[in-house]
């Protein structure tokens, strides 16, 4: 069962950490979480109960990028060359669609170093994994994102 009050105590200061790393911005940093909460309570149902803050993080991953998305501050500069190329309208839905594809960390990693400018100590500190490990994962996911952005190309 997910109990909104003791999430909400308990994440509230690491979710919006995170938000205003994505976003660079308090004012939308807040609203992000405060939308990441309202939709967590609103799935709660879906919740299985497992790795709340995993989940809390990922929801507020969506609504950080929401706000990009609306604002029109995707930057393409640390994506792979098939996300760079392709800055339309369109193109930012498909590297989007890809970007959901990516498991959370992945996507954390991505999101965090592309859009957020985090350096690697930084999503290593987050995500509780070595600065090696990051900066590895982080080449990894970006590969996998460059193969997901090729295979939508190939399937039009």
């Amino acid at each position: 069962m997910f109990d909104l009050d003791r999430a909400m105590r308990e994440h509230s200061r690491r979710l919006f950490a995170y938000a205003y790393a994505i976003l660079g911005d308090w004012h939308e940093a807040e609203d992000a979480v405060q939308e990441a909460f309202c939709a967590a309570w609103r799935g709660r149902a879906d919740f299985d109960g497992r790795a709340a803050l995993a989940w809390l993080y990922r929801i507020t991953l969506t609504k950080c990028v929401d706000i990009m998305r609306s604002r029109g501050a995707l930057s393409f500069a640390e994506l792979p060359a098939e996300a760079a190329a392709a800055p339309s309208h369109e193109g930012r839905l498909e590297l989007m669609d890809a970007l959901s594809r990516l498991p959370d960390g992945d996507r954390a990693l991505v999101l965090g170093r592309a859009l957020a400018g985090e350096d690697y100590a930084e999503l290593a500190s987050r995500l509780g994994i070595s600065e090696a490990a990051a900066r590895k994962r982080y080449e990894r996911a970006k590969k996998r994102l460059a193969r997901l952005l090729s295979d939508d190309e190939s399937e039009v």
